[in-house]
């Protein structure tokens, strides 16, 4: 099936472009693109500076029902949690909403599945599917921001799939969400997570737009890297750390390293020294995220296991070491627990005209 383009693919300067195109100042496009993204409205019926023969456009062009959320949203806004979000063609994506001390958090994704078949990641299980519009990855920000009290704050390319494999439709969506008559999320704020796709990290270098990188590394030898994610085979680590340090000079910002501990395969001593003394020249930090249980064949580390090798860490690492505690583990919504199970249909009726 052909998936249909939509106003949300747009910036809204090209919004201004689309509505000259049919004949109405550019301005109008302007409006349209406050009620879709900062108002976030989806029925045109309901834009009421727009003249009613615009109105009747957006509804014949306009493609605005992209996502529909599957059940309901939490009761609880304090904790971590996952949505299902049903897509035009049947498939389904999940997106998480991520609170903390500081900030509000939502997790996107940017493939329904995954290429890339990294062992202990249960998105991997789905297989690939297909790429997601920027309609569709800015969708799951609108809606849930919609159904959360709070201000978003951030918005990271976490979820399923692998965002560089994705890569112009990815930062379209990132400029949208940071544009000010977008979303207006901060781009230091917009961080995107790769796990080495290394010709799409020297292109993100080169970008005029200060999105942020983080890199999923999870080993630093090659041998066990190939293991744990087949990525390394095509990308190895020499590679991959050289363009790191390419993204660093270029854009004098940091790189995060996501580093998923697991039990007996990627916390000994011999791991630890060599994290230190490969990414020691490099502008980085290093999140260590234990295990989140999966069907994969791997286990969480003990606690004091976890203890000692962050401590090991930090006590010789020349860049910052911390913990990323997952919450959400309870309800699958946890680093690499991310997976739909419904069944697919080409198409489906029932779009609400408005998620509320």
């Amino acid at each position: 099936m052909t998936i249909k383009h939509s106003l949300k693919d747009l910036l809204p300067e090209e919004m201004e472009t689309w509505a000259q195109s049919k004949g109405y100042p550019s301005y109008k496009g302007r409006q349209m693109a406050q009620w879709i993204f900062q108002k976030g409205e989806d029925n045109p019926d309901f834009m009421h500076t727009l003249p009613k023969t615009f109105r009747e456009l957006i509804h014949a062009e306009g493609n605005l029902h992209l996502t529909r959320l599957i059940g309901d949203g939490p009761n609880d806004f304090s904790r971590a949690f996952k949505f299902l979000f049903k897509l035009s063609d049947g498939k389904a994506v999940e997106s998480v909403y991520i609170p903390s001390k500081k900030r509000r958090t939502v997790c996107v994704s940017s493939q329904v599945g995954c290429p890339l078949n990294c062992t202990f990641c249960q998105t991997a299980r789905m297989g690939f599917q297909r790429n997601l519009t920027p309609g569709e990855i800015v969708d799951q920000v609108l809606h849930i921001r919609h159904l959360i009290p709070e201000t978003m704050t951030n918005v990271v390319f976490m979820g399923m799939g692998e965002p560089f494999l994705n890569f112009d439709a990815v930062i379209q969506a990132a400029r949208i969400l940071n544009h000010e008559s977008g979303l207006n999320i901060g781009a230091r704020h917009i961080t995107v997570s790769t796990a080495g796709i290394v010709p799409q990290i020297l292109a993100f270098a080169e970008l005029p737009y200060q999105f942020k990188l983080a890199v999923s590394l999870n080993a630093i030898r090659d041998d066990l890297r190939q293991t744990l994610m087949p990525i390394n085979r095509q990308y190895p680590l020499s590679a991959l750390l050289e363009a790191v340090k390419f993204y660093t000079r270029k854009t004098h910002r940091r790189v995060t390293f996501e580093y998923v501990m697991m039990r007996n395969v990627n916390i000994s001593q011999r791991d630890a020294d060599e994290l230190v003394a490969r990414l020691g020249e490099l502008d980085c930090k290093l999140n260590l995220i234990p295990f989140n249980m999966t069907e994969a064949p791997y286990e969480r580390p003990a606690e004091e296991e976890i203890q000692f090798f962050t401590d090991y860490l930090q006590q010789r690492a020349s860049f910052p070491v911390m913990i990323r505690w997952s919450d959400g583990a309870d309800k699958q919504a946890a680093c690499g627990q991310l997976y739909t199970q419904i069944k697919q249909k080409e198409t489906y009726d029932g779009y609400p005209e408005k998620i509320s």
